[in-house]
């Protein structure tokens, strides 16, 4: 990506920062309008009221005038009093609105997650994005909304007060200050630029380091079984020492801004002072102006270095939700159409593959895992899916399920191109039982739920029994409540595909696909679940992968593909007769207790 380009990539994600935050605060409008309301006049009490007070009641008292103090000290009670009202009601209403936007910008970012597309998930670090969606949160709630409600009110408030007042008394003294602070305030714009830059480099590298670190930690098994300690250290050194390189830019490019405005600071503290003096000295402005204006200007000193820390704050926020935020604005790339449409409804569904051809993205331009792929399926007809691995029919369980959209030709379902239907419609009428099915850390009552989360007790424990998960639940510390940990690590590999048969089998949709979903079961486990499915099966249409033959003998017909081609269709029965055909041959190898491979493997 060119300079140009990058400019311009960082403008669209700053825009889309600033909106996402305005449209989370905006979820509470109430919240936010008494907040911001109650805070000026609080701070003006406090910043502009009790100085311009204790300025008048030092002349009093210099002046001998003892009988004026006891009502400057009621004022200043009575400013005390009336910033601790509005201060504590503003705390309260900024409070809910920063809550509310706190948790409407989590979900927001959730359900974008969620949104992305299969080839997304496939290319990201799952932590990395757990990772950015508390960030963004962490930097609204601790960044945005202080500098929102907090530090950008006073100081408005300080500058626009002590601007007011100084102006008030002396032309001369609010010139001399305009100009200082126009003075301070671009060189502290313009140095914030400076570190903008390595702030998003922080960001991004965060979120790597951050994915890598989940990578490792959820595959723990598998780094030490390997003996991987090491290597996996190793392989985030680069992004921490890129971390530690922006980190140390940034924090070292605020060092000169930080002098560079205290120097112009003391300059203005001193010119203001001869200024002070000279006046005083001519009799054009009295003690109590001289104290004013000191007083003033000590506030609008700090106030410069609280736009100092505004502006760092906001370079903070910026870079910290600039990564959340650009994985956010990715697009998937399967969409439904404008006015999508929604499958009739039907007892039973026909599937057809017409001319269907895949092409991963990342491939050759002559790589195709599917090559003209055609298939009628009738409604309720049980069709079997077998070949050597790579084949290509896993990635036709993904065309089905619209994970991805083929390159050409067409899948439709009781005549309707899939691309035209929702999504979500689509996979609602699909059970899909993949070859290494993934649990939620949840109970394995809540994972069998997942099928029908609206699903009564009586309804999950039949679909457990039919799936014979009963068989082990029974067995676990809590029985079906028993967590089963991340991607259901405390199950073997059996008992998680028989969870997840049960999930599908709750369901109940009209089309089912299976994936390997017996490859990981035992001979007797086997038989039993083979049991289930065929139940499962009745009245529905089913595309079933295996690759023991034994689970698909009994379908209505079986097609045999290779190298993403069907090369052979029929009945167990008729495949057997052909000895040269592919599905022969493997047969014969699995009768022998071994599934041959081609000694040249496509891949998918």
């Amino acid at each position: 990506m060119g300079k140009t380009s990058q400019k311009k990539r960082d403008k669209q994600i700053t825009r889309e920062i600033h909106r996402l935050f305005w449209e989370a605060n905006r979820q509470d409008t109430v919240g936010m309008t008494v907040g911001l309301g109650l805070r000026l006049p609080a701070w003006a009490l406090i910043h502009i009221s009790l100085p311009l007070t204790v300025a008048y009641a030092i002349q009093a008292i210099i002046s001998r005038d003892f009988g004026a103090v006891p009502g400057y000290i009621r004022q200043l009670l009575l400013i005390a009093a009336g910033f601790a009202v509005l201060w504590s009601i503003a705390g309260i209403y900024i409070a809910r609105c920063g809550s509310g936007a706190g948790a409407y910008l989590q979900r927001k970012i959730f359900a974008n997650f969620l949104d992305k597309d299969y080839d997304f998930y496939t290319n990201t670090f799952f932590g990395s994005l757990g990772a950015q969606a508390l960030r963004l949160r962490e930097t609204f709630n601790n960044e945005y909304n202080i500098g929102l409600f907090n530090t950008l009110p006073r100081i408005l408030v300080i500058i626009v007060g002590s601007i007011w007042v100084i102006a008030s008394n002396s032309i001369t003294l609010v010139a001399i200050t305009i100009l200082a602070m126009s003075l301070v305030l671009s060189f502290t714009f313009f140095s914030s630029k400076w570190r903008l830059k390595w702030r998003r480099i922080v960001s991004e590298e965060n979120s790597t380091i951050g994915g890598k670190i989940g990578d490792a930690l959820t595959h723990a098994s598998a780094v030490k079984s390997f003996a991987a300690e090491s290597y996996e250290e190793r392989r985030i050194m680069r992004n921490l020492d890129a971390l530690r390189k922006a980190q140390f830019v940034s924090w070292s490019l605020s060092v000169p801004a930080d002098v560079g405005r205290y120097i112009l600071i003391a300059l203005t503290n001193a010119a203001l002072l001869i200024a002070t003096s000279r006046l005083y000295q001519s009799g054009t402005i009295s003690i109590a102006i001289v104290t004013v204006v000191q007083l003033y200007v000590i506030k609008l000193i700090s106030t410069t270095v609280d736009i100092g820390e505004l502006i760092k704050s906001y370079e903070s926020t910026m870079g910290s939700a600039y990564q959340p935020v650009k994985t956010m604005l990715i697009e998937p790339g399967i969409k439904d159409i404008d006015v999508a449409q929604k499958l009739p409804k039907l007892r039973q569904y026909p599937v057809n593959f017409n001319e269907v051809t895949f092409r991963y993205p990342d491939s050759g331009k002559n790589t195709r895992a599917i090559k003209g792929f055609s298939l009628a399926i009738a409604p309720g007809e049980k069709v079997g899916l077998v070949g050597y691995s790579g084949s290509g029919k896993t990635t036709l369980t993904k065309l089905i399920l619209r994970f991805m959209d083929v390159t050409n030709g067409t899948i439709s379902i009781a005549g309707t191109d899939i691309r035209e239907l929702a999504q979500k419609n689509l996979r609602e009428h699909v059970s899909y039982v993949p070859q290494e099915p993934l649990l939620f850390h949840r109970s394995v009552a809540e994972n069998i739920a997942y099928g029908r989360p609206s699903a009564k007790d009586k309804d999950i424990q039949k679909a457990a029994e039919m799936a014979y998960v009963d068989e082990f639940a029974s067995e676990l510390p809590q029985g079906y409540e028993t967590l089963v940990g991340e991607r259901g690590v405390k199950l073997s590999g059996g008992q998680r595909q028989r969870v997840a048969i049960a999930r599908a089998i709750l369901k109940d949709a009209p089309i089912l696909v299976l994936d390997e979903a017996t490859s990981a079961l035992d001979s007797r486990s086997e038989q039993l679940i083979q049991k289930a499915l065929w139940s499962l099966m009745k009245d529905r249409t089913a595309l079933v992968i295996a690759h023991r033959l034994s689970t698909i003998q009994r379908m209505d017909r079986i097609v045999v593909m290779d190298k993403g081609q069907v090369v052979q269709v029929g009945t167990h029965d008729q495949l057997l007769k052909d000895k040269k055909g592919i599905y022969a041959e493997l047969w014969a190898h699995q009768s022998g207790g071994y599934i041959g491979l081609p000694l040249e493997e496509p891949s998918e």
